[in-house]
Order: C-alpha cells, then structure tokens, then sequence
C-alpha cells in the first residue's frame, strides 16, 4: 500500500511540472502562474491527507479484529469419532496426582496421607508438608476410630457401662489422636522448586499395623473403647473403615 500511494504522489508532481512547463510555454503571466501552481499544491496536499486517512483507517481496523477464540473442533482439533474418544471428551483431562499423593490412596494394611509444605526454605517446608499429613492423619483417625467405636457400642449396648461418656458418644476429638502420630514414618518426598524459587515439597506419612495394636491398647487403656473390642476385630474393622473413608475422599 505504500509503494503505490509513493507511485501516485510522484504521478501527481510529474503533472504538476508538465503543466508548469506548458503554462510557461503559452505565455502565461508570473501571478497566473504562481495562482495556478498554488492550487494544485492545495490539491496535492488534500490528496495526500485522504491517502494517509485510508492507511490509518486500515491500520484501525487491523487493530481492532477479534481475539483468536481457542482451537475447538472447528479449529485444529479434530472432533472425536470413535466410542473411545467420545467417552474420552465426556470425560475431560484425568487430574494427575503426586506420586507421594498416590502413595498415600495405595492398597496397604498400614494407615497413611500426604501432605503438601511450600516456603522459601527446603527444610521449612518439609516440616510444614510433615505437619499436614500428619494432621491429616490425625483426621482421618478421628473419623475412622469413632464410627467404629459408635458402630460397636450400638451392637453392644449392655457393655458400655465403663466406658467414659466422650467414648460413649462416639466423640473422641482430634487432639487425643496426636499422642499417636509419634508412630508414623516418613515413606515419601518429592521436592519441587517453582519459578519464584520456592520450594514445594510433598511427603506421605504412614501409621504401620504395630503402631494401630498399641492404639487399640491405649484406647481400651483409658475406657474409650470396650474391653471386648478384640484387636483383631479392630484392625479388620479398621482397614474396612479406611477404604470407605479414602473412597469418600476422591469422590469430593
């Protein structure tokens, strides 16, 4: 476009000398001449205004054309065809979890979570990631530990005469769960560093079934739990409850 509005000017200053040169040749006045050369630079100069209002117009419009929408299945990406792709779009992109995340939903007999700890310091952020698996441990066993004793105090109500009133209800809290988390090892990290030089850092955390026998001891120890809760009941019973409790889990 500015090759040719270059093209056009000196077209139009070609004419202009000509009809100077044929003025001057019939004899024209200096005043004829100068009025006559006067207005053709005023038309000259509107011609160049209008040339360069198109080429702005033009460059406002290639400013101002719609954003790119993301490629769907009228852009590059192909629209699924088959059962398999189908059900694969219904579906949308599997969330991929860590590996000390797997870990911790793994097939064991051993009680286990993750937790997640990000800071400026690697050694500081792995004790905030152990402290949150840990305390999500300590949930989890609330949660586990009380529906079992709540389940079996109703299967044997006559029994439950010794026992405190908090075990009676089913409400052991949270707290009295962290006397037990001394137990539990480290069997997983992963450290991340992000872009902003943080560290990320993931570990799981795991309660083995030793550690589960002298739970079950101290809770029968301090009346929470019935005398006649037998250990083996209680770790069968405590392996049912885990694989429902994670099962809710990663349906949330």
């Amino acid at each position: 476009m500015s090759h040719e509005v270059n093209k056009t000017v000196a077209s139009e200053n070609t004419y202009s000398i000509m009809e100077s040169d044929t003025i001057q040749k019939n004899g024209a006045s200096p005043k004829s001449l100068t009025d006559r050369m006067k207005k053709m630079q005023a038309i000259l100069t509107m011609k160049n205004l209008n040339f360069a209002l198109i080429i702005s117009i033009m460059v406002m419009l290639g400013a101002c054309k719609s954003p790119q929408k993301a490629a769907g299945y009228n852009g590059t990406q192909q629209k699924p065809t088959t059962v398999a792709q189908k059900e694969a779009a219904d579906r949308g992109v599997k969330i991929q979890k860590e590996e000390c995340e797997e870990m911790a939903m793994a097939d064991s007999p051993n009680m286990r979570d993750a937790g997640n700890g990000i800071s400026d310091r690697e050694a500081f952020a792995t004790n905030l990631a152990l402290l949150d698996a840990r305390s999500k441990l300590a949930q989890q066993l609330e949660v586990i530990v009380n529906g079992l004793i709540r389940n079996f105090n109703q299967q044997h109500e006559a029994g439950t005469s010794d026992l405190s009133s908090v075990a009676k209800a089913g409400q052991i809290e949270q707290g009295y769960f962290n006397q037990f988390l001394n137990n539990t090892k480290q069997i997983c990290k992963n450290t991340y560093v992000k872009e902003d030089g943080r560290y990320n850092v993931y570990v799981c955390v795991e309660m083995d079934v030793n550690a589960q026998k002298a739970m079950h001891k101290k809770l029968t120890d301090d009346k929470m739990m019935q005398i006649d809760y037998q250990e083996y009941q209680f770790l069968q019973d405590m392996e049912k409850a885990k694989q429902d409790y994670q099962q809710k889990q990663s349906n949330q």
